[in-house]
């Protein structure tokens, strides 16, 4: 008897469990922090859906050495929806953060549909005087 309820109570958490993803709730699927960088970076691959999905990629930069000059650091997000390749912005409103600054940042969250099998991926670039700067990069992927 004990054997057969707890198959049963290990059946409904597993019924739980898979319910649970298909419920509309955002959930994460990757969630990774790139730190001390340098320079310009990639364009690098963030995450590959088997299926295409919409997906919310919630990015945070932080400048943590500035070289006191007037260059910006800047990210985009690199996708492919039934159009073709994507280009979005991946931070808000304005999309750079000073190199000169310590503490300056650039936070966003950008929602995107990916085709199954193509990557997202994330490129940061550089304009003006950016070299001697330090910087971290957050970054959460949702699956909306």
């Amino acid at each position: 008897m004990h054997k057969k309820l707890l198959l049963l109570f290990v059946f409904c958490l597993s019924v739980c469990a898979v319910g649970s993803a298909k419920d509309g709730t955002p959930h994460i699927v990757k969630r990774f922090n790139l730190y001390d960088q340098t320079g310009p970076i990639g364009p690098i691959t963030l995450y590959t859906a088997k299926r295409s999905r919409m997906f919310r990629v919630n990015t945070v930069c932080v400048t943590t050495v500035g070289n006191g000059q007037s260059g910006y650091l800047y990210a985009y997000l690199g996708f492919t929806d039934k159009a073709g390749q994507g280009l979005a912005i991946a931070l808000n409103g304005y999309n750079a953060f000073s190199a000169g600054t310590a503490g300056d940042n650039g936070e966003g969250a950008v929602p995107v549909v990916d085709e199954g099998g193509q990557p997202l991926t994330l490129s940061i670039g550089g304009v003006g005087d950016w070299q001697g700067a330090q910087y971290n990069v957050y970054i959460v992927i949702e699956e909306l």
